[in-house]
């Protein structure tokens, strides 16, 4: 039965307790806290620039010590609500781009605020080897205060900031699909500063969605590629930079390129889908709301729905029941791969990637996609390094933690009604495999055909 009630239930359950002790513990906390607050003249970083704005004084950005996190999710939005948090100092806002070691985080929309982890000085939060090989998890998981300001600093501060001058590039992906890897390809470079799902682009993706590219959504562009793009004191000398947004939020690629239309690079790995649902399947076990909607594809497709509209899918042809996992895998599939068309039918100039092209034959691989993306070739044999180490050994989903979950079990049966399912969506069935259009061919872009 691949559905595993106990193993499900013990991780719903476990998070479930764990979440609702924290919340207890939290709320006794901030009661706690603003008593202490109040006796000491301390107040959050809206309330104290109200009165400095007041005296006349310029305004600061609050920097808070961590004392303990808990997250049912990281597939949800973050919040400050996840944090217990000490107030350490108000710092300058420019405190942020001062220090390498300072990264933003994610924007608080109950508050409206700016988040930015700090890990210990010389650690370069957004690097694999430095945390987790998510830029998300590693803030998360290393911040050891947390930076917060107004949205208003935030942007203010951006505007100080530089455009960028080298290619940016975007990566949107299916998940499950050797993003990480191809990430951190970019990353070995050493000449090339990666960014693997950060939150932030979430938030820009669905402004994009709701309101087009305005005033508004252009601002939040060009800031966050300022700040994702800065310089910095420990690479000053960068041929380019990565930013891979998750599977749903590849739609922040077209405001990128509406900014940033001379610079801006983007393309779209996809992977085998079969390889693609037995990997997600692992992945379920780990994180709580992929769980659920392995859970609830059996039951309810308007619940489905919902959830994966929540998340910024596309939902065409969701609403309805499947009678296994593998099914259900394959349908999360397409829907992340389905991202990739959309944003092509819409006029975004994304290249595809099939990672399985990639696998079999690693350097001209490479090599092709380092000369599409507009950098020299004189990277390529530091960047090929990535392939001989575990792309999320320092990650909550390494090979060795999933290797401890039991795998998917289908049958035939299963893989036909996937292929069934995969040609109702326009897809070819599993034992074609799929190439969609659009997608490289390595030896043209190198001139060897």
């Amino acid at each position: 039965m691949t559905l595993r009630w106990k193993d499900s239930l013990k991780l719903f359950g476990g998070r479930f307790i764990s979440k609702s002790l924290f919340l207890i513990l939290r709320l006794i906390f901030l009661f706690i806290q603003k008593i202490s607050w109040t006796v000491s003249g301390v107040s959050d970083v809206v309330d104290k620039n109200k009165e400095l704005e007041e005296l006349g004084k310029k305004p600061m950005a609050q920097a808070l010590k961590l004392l303990w996190l808990n997250k049912f999710c990281f597939l949800l939005p973050p919040s400050l609500r996840d944090f217990m948090l000490q107030h350490d100092e108000y710092v300058d806002p420019e405190y942020v781009i001062q220090n390498d070691h300072v990264s933003l985080f994610f924007f608080d929309s109950h508050q409206d605020v700016a988040v930015f982890g700090e890990g210990k000085p010389g650690q370069r939060m957004w690097h694999s080897d430095s945390g987790d090989s998510f830029i998300s998890l590693t803030l998360y998981r290393f911040s050891q205060r947390l930076i917060v300001m107004r949205m208003k600093e935030f942007h203010d501060l951006c505007a100080t900031l530089p455009d960028p001058k080298k290619t940016v590039v975007i990566m949107g992906n299916t998940a499950r699909c050797g993003s990480t890897l191809l990430t951190q390809v970019y990353e070995c470079s050493n000449k090339v500063i990666s960014y693997s799902e950060p939150y932030t682009f979430n938030t820009l993706a669905v402004m994009y969605r709701k309101k087009g590219l305005c005033s508004e959504v252009s601002q939040m562009t060009r800031n966050l590629v300022r700040m994702y793009c800065r310089p910095l004191k420990c690479m000053p000398d960068v041929e380019g930079y990565l930013l891979k947004p998750s599977g749903p939020s590849f739609s922040c690629a077209a405001p990128i390129h509406a900014v940033f239309p001379e610079i801006t690079k983007s393309f779209y790995l996809y992977r085998n889908m079969h390889n693609v649902t037995l990997s997600m399947y692992k992945l379920s076990f780990i994180l709580p709301t992929v769980r659920l909607i392995y859970l609830l594809s059996r039951f309810s497709g308007a619940a489905v729905t919902a959830i994966l509209r929540s998340a910024n899918f596309p939902t065409d042809d969701t609403n309805r029941t499947v009678s296994n996992c593998h099914t259900s895998g394959i349908m999360q599939a397409t829907l992340a791969t389905k991202m990739y068309m959309i944003m092509k039918n819409e006029g975004l100039d994304v290249t595809g990637l099939l990672f399985d092209d990639i696998l079999a034959n690693k350097e001209l691989a490479v090599r092709a996609i380092f000369k599409a993306s507009g950098l020299p070739e004189s990277l390529v044999a530091d960047a090929l390094k990535a392939f001989d180490r575990d792309s999320q050994s320092n990650s909550i989903v390494s090979k060795s933690v999933l290797a401890k979950i039991k795998p998917l079990n289908f049958t035939k049966e299963h893989e036909i009604e996937s292929s069934k399912f995969l040609v109702e969506m326009g897809y070819p069935p599993l034992e074609e495999g799929c190439r969609l259009e659009g997608t490289i061919d390595f030896e043209k872009v190198l001139n060897m055909k």
